[in-house]
């Protein structure tokens, strides 16, 4: 019995530091996609901006990239690993089996299964060998809307996604990601600058998911599959007109903000994998 506690806490406590590399390496590349929205804003580049996967190419690309590249997405899973838990177990919520319970957990699920896709992009990225079978989400949205129910199906996914930017407002302004903190082994200082970094990011997120969301929607009403967006697409659309870039230079601040909530995360959450 002593011998199975021990070696349960042992597993608890590398899943927690796995799932702290996790949300370092998420912060790693949110921060580079802020960055460069930023340097477009100013028209300090003219790559254009990049979503998750597009950060991970311009980062293979330089010296020791490839390397950098491995490294990130070995920690990225262990973000994944921390979200299947969540998913399956919900240690964080013991006990609870509502309806709210239950979205939450999909959720997670959702979560989970975006950033196992992203590190999964990296093999395509390390062989430098795109495959021609790869379809773009225009295509992908086109093959559903000419089935039946196919634009409701496509227009529900947009609600969805407009609905979780509005719940991320909701979640910027109540700030409760700061219960999961371990308050006591923070200054004041950090205290601060963790819930002003956490509102500002989530609510930039919040805006991105919105427009996504919106633009769904939009194609769906009017049959229109290249009206959807992807994050580097939402992000773009204020890089194409001039006026629009004090907007593309916020949601870069933004993401640049949601960055440093993750490095709060990594270090001072509270991660009980087994409760």
């Amino acid at each position: 019995m002593i011998k199975a506690e021990i070696n349960e806490h042992l597993v608890s406590k590398w899943i927690s530091i796995y799932a702290r590399f996790g949300y370092g390496a998420k912060g790693i590349i949110y921060g580079g996609t802020g960055l460069l929205a930023l340097s477009e804003a100013f028209d300090l580049t003219n790559g254009g901006v990049a979503g998750s996967t597009g950060i991970l190419k311009a980062i293979a690309i330089r010296p020791l990239g490839k390397l950098l590249v491995v490294l990130i997405t070995f920690c990225l899973m262990g973000y994944v690993v921390w979200r299947v838990i969540q998913a399956g177990w919900d240690p964080e919520h013991s006990g609870s089996k509502g309806f709210s319970d239950i979205v939450r957990r999909i959720g997670y699920g959702c979560s989970g299964l975006v950033y196992a896709s992203i590190a999964y992009s990296v093999v395509e990225i390390l062989s430098e060998q795109p495959s021609e079978a790869k379809r773009s989400l225009e295509d992908w949205a086109y093959e559903i809307m000419v089935r039946p129910v196919g634009r409701l199906l496509v227009g529900a996914v947009g609600l969805v996604f407009f609905g979780i930017g509005c719940y991320y407002f909701y979640r910027a302004i109540k700030a409760e990601f700061r219960k999961r903190f371990k308050r006591h082994h923070m200054s004041d200082t950090a205290k601060t600058w963790a819930s002003i970094m956490g509102r500002f990011g989530i609510a930039a997120r919040g805006i991105v998911y919105v427009l996504i969301g919106a633009y769904a929607v939009g194609a769906a009403w009017q049959f229109e599959p290249s009206l959807i967006k992807t994050t580097e697409e939402a992000l773009a659309l204020f890089d194409d007109n001039p006026t629009d870039e004090w907007i593309l230079a916020t949601l870069g601040i933004g993401f640049v903000a949601y960055a440093v909530h993750m490095g709060f995360q990594a270090v001072y959450r509270s991660i009980e994998p087994i409760d």
